[in-house]
């Protein structure tokens, strides 16, 4: 890929030795859950740099940076799985780090986009006679323009298209096509292409989330053989039985067994073009209608809570800002339909990553769940917050501004449905606090949506493996 990128001269032509070279790659949000070793950042940084060592660059010019945008940044043993030893031996501290969107010293303004978005990134970037960004992409939202104008984005930079003004009248947010917020990253990225040369290199991940020995977890029942259907049978009421922690730990050791279905590199525009069409061959399948009322159970995952509990807030994100959005035509619910969320919610906050979100669910959702009335209120506090700010920069927490970002990915559904109903706490206190309605169990849910709706028109979904829907009228 790299000899012969697309719409750009091959990496040979684009170094010499006296070339300064930015590598990027993702922090662990993706691919997830975490991949098996070794990691394709492994596989294919290793390869960039032996590359570029054989055309005469000298590992003095060459820096390496996980582009952790507001997200928290990687400990070294995270860096460690995701880079391997020989990296991690060869430019781990000094030239191998995290970005940092709270560094005065290395944060610089860009410029100004036509619709005055103000666009900052790390002066590395500048500096580089080639930035080079290694992604791995599971779904349409990421990869593309998003990559390092995100990757690398301020909190000035990022509140602009992590707005509820962007996904209010527009529920794009899980792709590119009709987005406004993919609209906003795009003109920010084409800037930050006109002062630094940018080559990209893609991997279009598959869906083999389970391993081998569990791949049958992910089979219809239809395609099950005799054992692999008793198994399925008998799994939830064996795991039942155990401690609750033990069945978290078990949850969490699962590694995954992705692979690249397509490789390319070059110019961003041409590259992605590719990716999202391999995504869309792998993740498009076909609904025929849409129905009333949608029931999801969430396990205690997300690609915010990677090493740590699912806390409430990430448990509306990741129903109403993925999956509610994760389609192409339209939403899989009808207007005004209901969704129910299967999840126990417990109220735990990790203590060092979500620090902002206990903040928020304390302070700003008790206020308000309407997100407009939160940007207003509390957003520019929660950003420019000292404590919160030392958290995101010296103790691995999520930016301030995290917990903001993923509600407002959110807003277009909660305008769009009639009710969302939180199956799973045994009291109704965590839902209303999430501005949520509860039920006691899935039968009450039901009953409560079918008073909306007038009829048992359900649809359950079962994931993984992720998919998105085409939805027939």
């Amino acid at each position: 890929a790299f000899e012969n990128p697309l719409e750009m001269p091959p990496l040979s032509e684009l170094v010499n030795g006296n070339s300064k070279v930015l590598i990027l790659f993702d922090d662990n949000c993706q691919p997830f859950p975490p991949t098996k070793k070794p990691d394709m950042r492994q596989i294919m940084i290793e390869t960039l740099l032996r590359m570029l060592y054989e055309y005469g660059v000298e590992k003095k010019n060459i820096q390496l940076m996980c582009a952790v945008a507001l997200h928290r940044k990687m400990k070294a043993h995270e860096l460690a799985y995701m880079l391997g030893k020989n990296i991690m031996d060869e430019f781990y501290p000094d030239q191998l780090r995290n970005f940092d969107a709270e560094d005065a010293n290395q944060i610089v303004e860009v410029g100004h986009t036509e619709q005055d978005e103000v666009v900052e990134t790390d002066k590395a970037a500048l500096e580089a006679d080639l930035v080079i960004y290694v992604d791995m992409i599971q779904i349409p939202l990421n990869g593309g323009h998003k990559s390092v104008a995100v990757g690398l984005g301020t909190y000035n930079s990022i509140a602009p298209h992590h707005s509820p003004h962007m996904t209010a009248e527009s529920p794009h947010v899980m792709q590119p096509e009709g987005s406004h917020m993919h609209a906003c990253i795009e003109r920010m990225s084409r800037l930050i292409q006109k002062e630094t040369p940018i080559l990209v290199l893609e991997a279009a991940m598959n869906g083999a989330i389970y391993p081998f020995h569990l791949r049958y977890v992910g089979k219809p029942n239809r395609d099950c053989n005799i054992a692999e259907k008793v198994i399925k049978t008998f799994t939830p009421a064996t795991l039942s039985l155990l401690p609750e922690s033990l069945r978290y730990n078990i949850l969490k050791s699962v590694r995954t067994d992705y692979e690249p279905i397509q490789i390319n590199a070059g110019d961003i525009d041409a590259v992605h073009e590719r990716t999202l069409a391999s995504m869309k061959d792998q993740l498009a399948i076909d609904i025929p209608r849409q129905f009333s009322t949608l029931v999801f159970g969430l396990p205690d995952m997300s690609p915010y809570a990677v090493d740590a509990r699912i806390n409430p807030v990430l448990v509306v994100s990741d129903i109403l800002g993925y999956v509610f959005n994760w389609f192409y035509n339209k939403p899989i619910i009808k207007k005004d339909g209901v969704v129910i969320i299967m999840n126990p919610t417990y109220e735990i906050f990790h203590e060092e990553y979500h620090v902002a979100y206990k903040m928020f669910y304390d302070e700003v959702l008790a206020d308000t769940t309407e997100p407009f009335e939160m940007q207003q209120k509390f957003q520019e506090k929660y950003a420019k917050d000292e404590f919160l700010i030392d958290c995101y920069r010296n103790k691995f927490a999520h930016h301030g501004f995290h917990p903001f970002t993923v509600w407002y990915w959110a807003t277009y559904p909660l305008k769009y449905l009639s009710k969302v109903i939180l199956v799973g706490p045994k009291e109704p206190r965590v839902a209303q606090r999430l501005g949520v309605d509860w039920a006691k169990n899935l039968d009450d849910a039901l009953a409560m949506a079918r008073e909306i709706s007038g009829d048992d028109d359900v649809v359950a979904l079962t994931m993984p493996p992720f998919f998105y829907a085409n939805v027939g009228d």
